[in-house]
């Protein structure tokens, strides 16, 4: 649909390069949102298993909406945390302090932790690259961007808009010498 109403706009000396930046941002895109999917479910799988070694009624609820947060770059995971954390320890008032925090919230704590550092350390920097054809320090650099410019919004659509606009420079500025070097990733997909 968006291709079709590109294309009516569009002169006709710039629809084959238009139906060709389509193709790939719809390539690209899907992948990335595959790669949002794994990483979330493998988020959800350390939130689980936390969750339910530390025996938190309802854990693979909480673990799912915990892990949904992770979609929110560098923030969304804290506010998770914070979320997984909360319900354990309120779900557990009859317990005391101590025993909460030696029985429940540690294991809690531990699965997040190990969540994160696999998040941050193998899933984030794989998918993402694999699938953005971007270095993970060009993505981070990118949401940060898009974090100081527009707020959580931003840092949310600032990796789909910025495979957009490498793909239309791409295709509409091949000749370029700062776009060649810009998009070179993008070249392997050829």
């Amino acid at each position: 649909m968006i291709q079709k109403s590109l294309l009516k706009i569009v002169p006709l000396r710039h629809q084959r390069k238009t139906i060709r930046a389509v193709s790939q941002t719809n390539n690209l895109l899907s992948r990335y949102f595959i790669g949002i999917l794994i990483q979330i479910t493998i988020i959800f799988i350390f939130y689980s298993i936390g969750l339910l070694i530390a025996g938190v009624e309802n854990a693979f609820i909480i673990a799912f909406i915990c892990s949904l947060f992770n979609v929110i770059p560098y923030i969304g995971p804290l506010i998770g945390g914070s979320i997984m954390l909360l319900l354990t320890i309120t779900s557990n008032l009859d317990m005391g302090f101590k025993e909460i925090f030696t029985s429940k919230a540690g294991y809690v704590l531990g699965a997040f932790v190990i969540g994160q550092l696999v998040d941050n350390f193998f899933s984030q920097p794989l998918i993402f690259s694999n699938t953005m054809k971007s270095h993970p320090l060009e993505i981070f650099l990118v949401i940060v961007g898009a974090g100081l410019l527009a707020g959580v919004p931003g840092m949310i659509v600032a990796v789909p808009l910025y495979t957009i606009l490498k793909i239309t420079l791409r295709e509409f500025a091949k000749g370029n010498k700062m776009v060649q070097e810009f998009t070179k990733g993008l070249e392997k997909d050829d």
